[in-house]
């Protein structure tokens, strides 16, 4: 049986035929869901590597304007703050996450 894939390959609301588990051999797919724990580390690891990334910037931009390379004032405003959201937001998820993983804990079996 052939699983016609076009609607999903055109719309963003399912998943693409790389994220489906069509056309993969067992293998390939068990290899992929051994557990949510990598996923969630992936998630995570992602998530800090995109953080490090925009503060990074930010820093570029701030001494830029510091020696003089960089005469755009806003520019340099603009990274700070999302380089400050994007830290605020790992911080909100991270607390999100450790919350509900000490009430699962506390959760009597």
């Amino acid at each position: 049986m052939r699983i016609d894939n076009s609607f999903f390959a055109t719309s963003r609301i399912g998943p693409t035929l790389e994220q489906t588990a069509v056309g993969k051999s067992e293998n390939e797919t068990e290899t992929e869901n051994k557990g949510f724990a990598g996923g969630f580390e992936k998630i995570f690891d992602d998530l800090w590597k995109a953080t490090a990334e925009t503060s990074a910037e930010s820093r570029v931009e701030t001494t830029k304007l510091v020696i003089g390379e960089l005469d755009d004032l806003p520019r340099m405003q603009v990274a700070g703050e999302k380089s400050s959201i994007m830290f605020e937001y790992n911080l909100t998820v991270r607390n999100k996450v450790l919350d509900a993983y000490s009430d699962i804990m506390k959760t009597s079996v």
